[in-house]
């Protein structure tokens, strides 16, 4: 044997005797349990806590979401015109579409239809027109209709039915008929304003009509309530639920389709007005004197009012109505305006936007004068003058405007509390707008509330309601372009209302919502303790491995 086989020989067996030495073999075994210690802990635990400490979270289509801002909203019409001519039909059809191309808004189909013109001439009255089976029966559409010898009827060239059917005579022009269109049935700057001033609150500012119309809600409150502050001087008889039930209630009816409406009815008593109304001398009246409340204090009533009327019991939104009715000693009080003259019509009464009205009902002077007559006083209202003024003033919270006068047109009157047909189309529009553009500004602040804050639970309700809100507002947008006013209503409507119900879920509320930084704050003083000796650790284990395979490579060159 060589010498050098004989020194290779020693080494080995140094080598395995040092590698069979208990210390080295405990060593080992402590690397081993670090490395198993360390693996559990990064490539178990800390996957399993992430997971296990994650939030349920349904996928939201935020990209159809983000698309809504783009979505456009067109409504379509058709309206249809019968003429005696068929060639003054067709000159009217080609110029009212070159009138209304520049509509932002309508999409307006004119066209021609042929009506029995002997039913026309034997017509007696507007009523009888009203009465034929011709009146078009679906919501939003249109009939113009030449009436021959209009005259019989009205000086004016343009009557709006009660229905959907403008009459007018041989002598009206395509201008005078748009501009009856534009002010008084289609109202495209008002539902212009309405949109603009929902989406742009800042930038620009609603009409008259959208500042007094009610906000959009699934169901309202109707509040009826009569306020006798001496009882025990004046004594009123009066059948207040009759009362709602003759006046108010088929008018309710008739709007049903925008909403529910629950009407109640209260009367308070020993609750003055809170401000002190001046003696004067009215020159007009033969020099009598009465009470006077000017039109600045006015609002000054209604605060102090509202906190006795009970209108915050349920969630709907309240529409107050307040009969005030001043004891004889304060009667007759009347309200004055800034210039030092009644109110307009002699009606004391006044409406607050989006909360209601007021009606202050003197009693009658007979009663009043009557100083023989025992203590309380009996009185009964007149039930038609304070129903009459409530009637107009709901008709404004629901955002049935004014119209402005228009030179030779009018309106067929109404002999019922309802509404016009037309005007309950034109309420559609605008209701149908206005939720529409709700619930795409719901569900975009909501969107993006979810993508900044990402450990919100977002549940299956939340997520279902917010689907269903998308679905119903690009079924709305098809609907109205397709001319289906009541569908794209009752769209709008059901995404309006699962937009509210994703936006108020009690769900997105059940956690505390840390920032990352905060929560990290909280579980980094439970996990370092922990970690700490498994970083430590993991520098022996490298340094063992490193050892060890330096070993390897020497005993391969060897």
């Amino acid at each position: 044997m060589t010498k050098a086989e004989v020194m290779t020989e020693k080494e080995t067996s140094a080598v395995s005797s040092k590698e069979d030495d208990p210390e080295n073999e405990n060593e080992a075994y402590r690397i081993y349990a670090a490395i198993a210690y360390a693996v559990i802990l990064i490539v178990i635990g800390l996957p399993l806590w992430w997971k296990t400490t994650e939030v349920y979270r349904v996928p939201l289509p935020y990209s159809r979401i983000g698309a809504l801002d783009s979505l456009d909203v067109v409504l379509a019409m058709n309206i249809s015109i019968s003429t005696l001519d068929a060639a003054r039909g067709e000159k009217l059809t080609v110029d009212l579409k070159h009138i209304f191309k520049i509509s932002k808004l309508f999409d307006l189909n004119f066209s021609v239809v042929d009506l029995d013109k002997q039913y026309l001439a034997s017509a007696h009255s507007p009523e009888d027109l009203e009465k034929a089976s011709f009146q078009p029966q679906l919501p939003g559409q249109l009939l113009l209709l030449e009436v021959p010898g209009l005259a019989r009827f009205t000086p004016n060239h343009v009557l709006a039915g009660t229905k959907r059917t403008l009459y007018f005579s041989s002598e009206t022009t395509a201008i005078k008929l748009s501009e009856v269109l534009e002010l008084w049935l289609l109202q495209e700057k008002s539902l212009m304003q309405t949109v603009a001033a929902m989406t742009a609150p800042t930038e620009a500012d609603q009409d008259h009509t959208g500042r007094r119309r009610m906000p959009a809600a699934g169901e309202y409150d109707v509040m009826v309530t009569v306020v006798n502050p001496e009882p025990e001087k004046l004594q009123l008889e009066w059948d207040l639920p009759q009362a709602i039930q003759d006046y108010v209630e088929p008018l309710l009816q008739q709007l049903s389709p925008l909403a529910g409406y629950t009407v109640k009815s209260q009367w308070l008593y020993f609750v003055t007005l809170n401000v002190q109304p001046k003696l004067v001398t009215d020159v007009s009246m033969s020099g009598r004197q009465h009470y006077a409340l000017a039109e600045d204090i006015l609002p000054q009533i209604i605060t102090p009012l509202e906190k006795k009327l009970a209108s915050h019991v349920s969630r709907n939104p309240c529409l107050n109505f307040v009969v005030y009715v001043p004891p004889c000693d304060a009667a007759p009080l009347h309200i004055y305006r800034r210039q030092g003259v009644r109110v307009r019509g002699g009606v004391d009464a006044f409406l607050s936007p989006r909360w209601g009205g007021i009606v202050i009902h003197n009693p009658s002077s007979v009663v009043c004068s009557n100083t023989s007559a025992p203590e309380p006083r009996l009185y009964t209202p007149d039930t038609a003058a304070i129903m009459g003024v409530f009637l107009a003033q709901l008709r404004l919270l629901m955002g049935i405007p004014e119209l402005e006068s228009i030179s030779r047109a009018d309106q067929l009157p109404l002999l019922t509390t309802s509404l016009r047909q037309w005007e309950l189309d034109s309420l559609l529009r605008v209701r149908t707008l206005e939720q529409l553009t709700s619930a795409k500004l719901t569900l975009q602040s909501l969107s993006q509330l979810l993508g900044e804050i990402s450990n919100i639970v977002i549940n299956d309700a939340v997520g279902d309601s917010i689907y269903r809100a998308v679905d119903s507002i690009e079924q709305a947008a098809d609907l109205l372009r397709a001319g289906h006013l009541s569908q794209a209503f009752n769209k709008s409507k059901e995404a309006f209302l699962s937009a509210e119900a994703a936006f108020t879920d009690p769900s997105l509320l059940a956690l505390l919502y840390f920032p990352d930084d905060q929560k990290y704050a909280v579980y980094i003083p439970l996990f370092l303790p922990v970690m700490i000796p498994v970083i430590m650790s993991l520098k022996n284990i490298r340094a063992w491995l490193s050892k060890k395979a330096r070993s390897r490579s020497k005993i391969k060159t060897d």
